[in-house]
């Protein structure tokens, strides 16, 4: 099994192992379904070229991957840094920060040092100690991918809280959730608590009011088809995203999908943090009847609040009247 690493500040993860296919009007469409960002690892399936297990001929510069979240998908090579194994457990055993928002990463500890990356909101970095004579105030020291040493603002920077483990044990047939259950060592059901415990204090509430502000960190964040970066998101990446940043890894599209920690609960039940499902469409909500989306709707086109309440000037009637489902993780 090969491994890779995004080196790209936003990789593109196509459905299909081409750019664009034609609609039954004859229209070109976008065949991208996900992002890969920068410092985040994928499995290889096949090599650029390859034929895979279903029978398709690549092309010599496109790779089909599996995200270490289960996402199914095809990247240009050149977005990719290629690893095996070894090089992989040596990467994921680094001490990673999280882009709070777009940032670059400098050859030097003042504005002057030279530009080495560039990165969105949700990149990662692994960070490195620092000697007391090379500390320089406000500046944290990172590694690339690549092993080059830089530095970037300390206050763009944020505490990673989930794992890229699954990376290492998904396989055809293994549920998501069996498959980082397995490389953690532990039971698939006791996932969220063990999130809980490792980056929450234990406590479900912390985690509820994490995820929903990690959400509104995107506000105003343009509406990207298959986006999942502070450059553009779409609905289903802006839910997983707060998620995933919270130490939960749940299914990348807008849908619920056995086989993910995230399962139907009554309307009346529903809390802060929990999402909402509509036809093609999820939201996060934020309690007191809004929620938080990102909806490609001509008005907004963006990361925005609404509302369920109809005497809320935020309410969107389109929207609920076809709410059909909630999801919880607890």
């Amino acid at each position: 099994m090969q491994y890779a690493v995004f080196t790209v500040a936003v990789g593109t993860i196509y459905d299909l192992p081409q750019t664009e296919k034609t609609n039954d009007d004859g229209l070109l469409l976008s065949t991208i379904g996900d992002e890969g960002l920068y410092g985040q690892v994928c499995q290889v399936r096949t090599a650029p070229g390859g034929v895979t297990a279903a029978g398709v001929q690549l092309p010599e510069n496109m790779a089909e991957v599996v995200s270490f979240y289960g996402y199914h998908g095809y990247v240009f090579a050149q977005e990719l840094q290629l690893l095996d194994e070894t090089a992989l457990r040596e990467y994921l055993a680094g001490d990673f920060v999280l882009a709070g928002r777009a940032t670059d990463v400098l050859s030097l500890p003042k504005v002057q040092g030279v530009r080495l990356a560039e990165l969105e909101r949700g990149g990662m970095l692994r960070r490195l100690p620092e000697q007391e004579d090379e500390h320089a105030a406000g500046w944290a020291k990172v590694q690339l991918a690549d092993g080059r040493v830089g530095y970037c603002r300390d206050v763009a920077l944020e505490p990673i809280r989930y794992r890229m483990d699954a990376v290492l044990t998904q396989r055809e047939g293994l549920p998501f959730d069996e498959a980082l259950a397995e490389a953690l060592g532990c039971k698939a059901g006791d996932l969220v608590q063990n999130a809980l415990d490792r980056w929450h204090g234990g406590s479900e509430a912390a985690f509820r009011e994490r995820v929903a502000e990690q959400a509104k960190k995107y506000l105003g964040a343009e509406y990207r088809w298959g986006g999942k970066s502070g450059r553009g998101i779409d609905c289903s990446g802006l839910v997983s995203s707060a998620y995933m940043q919270c130490g939960v890894l749940i299914y990348r599209d807008a849908s619920i999908v056995e086989g993910w920690p995230m399962h139907e609960i009554p309307f009346e039940k529903k809390q802060r943090g929990d999402a909402l499902f509509f036809p093609g469409h999820v939201a996060l909500y934020l309690g007191d009847g809004r929620y938080i989306h990102s909806t490609g709707a001509a008005a907004s086109g963006g990361v925005v609040i609404n509302s369920l309440d109809p005497a809320d000037p935020l309410y969107r009637e389109d929207l609920v009247k076809c709410l059909y489902a909630v999801g919880s993780i607890f």
